[in-house]
């Protein structure tokens, strides 16, 4: 009797394999031949599950998103207030092997995006997935009275990303952190800044927070 393929398994595998090759060779070394080889699967059998480039790449980003969704769903089920932020931010930062991977491979492809219109709304996906990351942070402080009086939720939600996204460029591009510690120290310190009354204001009304529904919710 043939062998039964888990067609979901096997595709799995060679995303895996994919993001693998992004953070080592580049885009450059994203190819057919060498992401097979990578997976130790046959040419023909990477041809099956991805028929182009394009979707393989394509299949890798959603990959990113569907796995930090899993995390950071666990993490909602699990923790509140300060814990529960720290938590799901530290999904989306390169903490580990496994998310410094999620993000080389991410960058790679969002850059691609920038010139390749089939790319461009699985990229931005990735992006709103971690502004809504952001969301569930502000508004579980906000929840447990650990947002300081006079912040704009919108606003913070804001200032959160951009601080997620320079930790991981530099953490990525440059190696700037030591382990997980490190990567977290200003995170942990932006946090605490946070809980500190502020007179700053914009013009963003606070109902305008997403409240962690898209993927990442």
């Amino acid at each position: 009797m043939p062998r039964l393929i888990d067609h979901d398994a096997r595709s799995a595998e060679i995303s895996a394999a994919a993001m693998r090759v992004l953070e080592r060779d580049g885009l450059a070394g994203l190819s057919v031949r060498v992401v097979s080889k990578e997976a130790g699967i046959a040419v023909a059998s990477l041809r099956r599950a991805f028929a182009t480039q394009h979707e393989l790449r394509e299949h890798c980003l959603s990959l990113i998103g569907e796995r930090a969704a899993e995390r950071v769903r666990v993490c909602k089920a699990q923790f509140q207030g300060r814990e529960l932020a720290e938590r799901v931010l530290a999904e989306v930062l390169p903490v580990d092997e496994e998310r410094r991977t999620e993000l080389v491979a991410q960058m790679q492809l969002s850059v691609l995006a920038l010139t390749d219109d089939r790319l461009k709304a699985a990229a931005n996906g990735l992006s709103d997935g971690v502004r809504a990351v952001c969301a569930i942070a502000i508004t579980a402080l906000a929840d447990a009275g650990m947002l300081g009086e006079g912040r704009d939720h919108a606003l913070e939600v804001v200032r959160l990303n951009a601080l997620l996204d320079g930790i991981a460029m530099r953490g990525v591009l440059r190696g700037e952190f030591e382990g997980a510690s490190e990567i977290l120290k200003p995170l942990e310190h932006h946090l605490d800044e946070l809980s500190q009354p502020t007179s700053i204001t914009s013009g963003v009304s606070a109902g305008t927070v997403p409240r962690g529904d898209h993927p990442a919710g």
